[in-house]
């Protein structure tokens, strides 16, 4: 069952993002995120400070620091968390622990964000709890911002996490209700070529 108050991951979720932290890390390291990146530098102007919503080994956030983005990231795996802070020991304290939906009183981010990514998350999330975090979104982003998120279709992995098919639709009507509209989909195939999935990378751009 989920646990709500566990945010978008369920307690299992968690613990399989713990246990398993090394073998993933390795795993995410090695998957050719190309096309994505492509999708970040197109959307992105550099220099934007950018929050990464659920950052995983840290892949993401090593592209856009390179490529000239003031990077912040929020994860509720502890060693995740503890990887990306060793990872980037200059702005260690831009990474935070927090489960998803988040209370945004409650995260030390100094100011707002130009954009959001937010790479394999969505999929982990309840519909019911797509209205608390587009809600976080739309405090913690300055006028102009541009979300970026990407999700898996298909057959996914059978194991502790728990997984939920994307109402894209729904996603889609309560970023309009903050002023966000989609400007661009694309659907690609997996970056680990496991031929049972697809992803779906969506773009939105407050008015």
């Amino acid at each position: 069952m989920k646990d709500y108050e566990e945010g978008y991951y369920c307690m299992t979720t968690t613990e399989f993002y713990n246990t398993n932290a090394l073998q993933l890390i390795d795993r995410y390291e090695n998957a050719d995120m190309s096309l994505l990146h492509q999708v970040f530098l197109q959307y992105l102007p550099t220099g934007s400070k950018v929050l990464d919503i659920g950052f995983g080994s840290g892949r993401d956030l090593e592209f856009l620091k390179k490529n000239g983005y003031d990077i912040w990231g929020i994860d509720p795996s502890i060693k995740f968390v503890e990887n990306v802070k060793k990872r980037f020991p200059d702005i260690s304290e831009h990474f935070i622990q927090s489960r998803i939906p988040f209370c945004t009183n409650r995260l030390s981010f100094p100011a707002k964000f130009n954009a959001i990514v937010s790479i394999a998350m969505w999929m982990h999330l309840q519909k019911a709890e797509y209205k608390d975090v587009i809600k976080n979104i739309a405090e913690i982003t300055a006028d102009k911002a541009t979300v970026i998120i990407s999700f898996s279709t298909g057959k996914r992995a059978q194991d502790e996490r728990s997984f939920e098919d994307v109402d894209l639709a729904y996603m889609i009507e309560l970023f309009h209700r903050y002023d966000f509209t989609l400007v661009n989909d694309s659907c690609h195939n997996d970056s680990l070529n496991r031929e049972t999935l697809k992803w779906i990378t969506v773009v939105f751009k407050h008015d």
